[in-house]
Formats: structure tokens, C-alpha cells, sequence
């Protein structure tokens, strides 16, 4: 019997379901909509006049069709309204296709080796001093990203906060999806605009020079401009070798290349929204940026114009 009932109960519910034409309007408009049919075919035997009059029938179709094309419109996917910016598509799909072929090309256990290497010893890991140099600039580089991206970042469809942190591990492979869907936004900006973080963190010069600092003393830490100065040409040798043997060297130095490129980039629209009105194109100083890799546009952080506070 109770098999019966619960059979019973699902053949009635297909039956409301089916009645509602399984639309995606809410419930109770989808019950509405089928009992006024069903009252069309079936008038009460207990009242002269019909369940529904063709007035209310004609008022329940427009409320039904109403919310077919209010949820039409607030039910926007993950990538409904998404704008794409080829450039920086172009230039993740590169990076990934790069970095897969590599890993697939390099001797077996090439790049775990090394990576191992840095896990044990950041800052001395035993390899070639300018990788080195590279992949300890990486881990930095999301903080002068963050002082560019953040004050255009409030009207973006993804925030920007989880691409961001994630590119301190992933380079561009994780802020690279948000590079490529983000709008450009060159509307002039204050302080008050902006979230606390930004406003107060990322926004600030001390802040700001400590970033430039930390990247500079990067170069030397690492052994980068020691191993130039003493032997340049056995240095780069050994940084091209282990560039064409193993793919996390080569990944990595791609991947600076266009988190350098990236950055620069976005440097005009920086200016934009401060207002630059000074005698440098935007372009030239964005460019002077990539001439040296990460100090650049940390210095351009600490120099730029500040925000008016309101």
C-alpha cells in the first residue's frame, strides 16, 4: 500500500510538472498557471461561475511570462557578460601550451630535482644563479599587480583578490584569467573609491617602497648580479642550458616575461586614473618599466602620482 501511495504521489507531481510546461518560474506561479487550466476543462459543480475568468486567466499569463523574462535576465552564468582581451588570452594560452610541451619533452624528474632543491634552500638552491634570481622574483610579483589592478577592480565581473594571491604560487597561469575577462577601467579615481586594503596598503608610498626594495635586494640575495659581475658569459651559458633542459626554468622565465609585459601594460590605464597630466607618454614610462624585470614597476608604484583622498 505504501508502495502505491508513493507511486501515487510522483505520477501527481509529473502531472503538476508537466502542466507547468517545466518552466523555470517559481513554484507557487507554476501551480497558479495549472490549476487555471485544469479549472478551464473542469468548471466547480458547486458555483455557476468558472475558476477562472478569462480576465484573471489573461492576468495569470502575464505574471507567468513576466517572470520567465525577469529570471531570464538576473539568471546570468559564470560567463555571461564576460568581455575577452585577446592579447592576454593569446598570451595564457601560449604559456600554458609552452609549459605542457616542456614537461613533456624534459628528461624525467628534471624539474622535480630542482624544485627540490629551492624547498630545501630558497635562496641557495645550487643551480644557476640568474633562474635563481627568476623564481624568487616570481614569489613577488603579485604585490606590484595588486597596486595596478586593485583601484580598477570594484565593477570587474570576478573579483580580483583570489587571482591575485594565487599568482604568488602560479605565476600568470592563475591571474591570467582574470587578465584576459577583466574591463579596462581609466575613470579617474580617489581613495574614497577604494576598499580599505587598497586604499590604505596598497596605496601607500612606505608600503610601496618596501616592495621596491624587497625587489631590488631579490637580485643580489639571489646571486643574480654577483654571478653577472664575475662571469657573465658562463652564467648565461648555464642559465640558457638549464632553460633548454628542464621545463620548470623555462616555464618560469616565460611566465616573468609576461607578468613583466602584463604589468607594464596596465600602467597607462594606472595613469589615467590619477589623472597624469605630465610631460612623459604613459607608453614610455610603462615601457621604461620592463627594462629592468620586476624593479621596474615596483618603482613605478612608489613614484607614481598618490590618489586624491576624495
Amino acid at each position: 500500500m505504501m508502495m502505491k501511495q508513493v507511486l501515487k504521489s510522483v505520477s501527481l507531481l509529473a502531472l503538476v510538472t508537466s502542466c507547468a510546461g517545466f518552466s523555470t518560474a517559481p513554484v507557487s506561479t507554476r501551480l497558479t498557471h495549472s490549476m487555471n487550466i485544469a479549472a478551464e476543462k473542469i468548471p466547480l459543480a458547486t458555483s455557476k461561475t468558472s475558476f477562472s475568468t478569462p480576465t484573471n486567466r489573461a492576468s495569470t499569463t502575464t505574471v507567468y511570462a513576466s517572470n520567465l523574462d525577469t529570471e531570464e535576465e538576473t539568471e546570468g552564468g559564470f560567463l555571461s557578460g564576460v568581455s575577452i582581451n585577446p592579447p592576454y588570452l593569446a598570451a595564457y594560452v601560449i604559456f600554458l601550451g609552452f609549459a605542457f610541451f616542456k614537461s613533456m619533452t624534459e628528461e624525467a624528474g628534471a624539474s622535480n630535482d630542482i624544485l627540490q632543491q629551492f624547498l630545501a634552500d630558497p635562496l641557495n638552491p645550487g643551480c644557476n644563479e640568474l633562474f635563481v634570481t627568476i623564481f624568487n622574483l616570481l614569489g613577488l610579483y603579485f604585490v606590484p599587480i595588486a597596486c595596478l589592478l586593485m583601484p580598477g577592480a570594484k565593477n570587474q565581473k570576478y573579483p580580483a583578490t583570489p587571482f591575485l594571491l594565487g599568482s604568488m604560487f602560479g605565476g600568470y597561469g592563475l591571474i591570467g584569467p582574470y587578465a584576459f575577462t577583466r574591463t579596462p577601467d581609466a575613470a579617474v579615481k580617489t581613495k574614497a573609491d577604494l576598499g580599505w586594503v587598497t586604499a590604505n596598503i596598497l596605496e601607500n608610498k612606505i608600503f610601496n617602497w618596501f616592495i621596491a626594495v624587497a625587489f631590488m635586494s631579490a637580485y643580489i640575495t639571489s646571486g643574480g648580479v654577483n654571478a653577472l659581475i664575475s662571469d657573465a658569459s658562463g652564467t648565461i651559458d648555464g642559465y640558457g642550458q638549464l632553460f633548454s633542459d628542464t621545463a620548470i626554468a623555462s616555464a618560469s622565465s616565460v611566465d616573468f616575461l609576461i607578468l613583466t609585459l602584463s604589468a607594464a601594460s596596465w600602467i597607462p590605464e594606472d595613469l589615467a586614473r590619477r589623472n597624469y597630466k605630465g610631460d612623459v607618454a604613459p607608453a614610455l614610462i610603462a615601457a621604461s618599466t620592463a627594462l629592468l624585470p620586476g624593479v621596474g614597476v615596483a618603482l613605478y608604484c612608489a613614484l607614481r602620482p598618490s590618489l586624491d583622498e576624495e
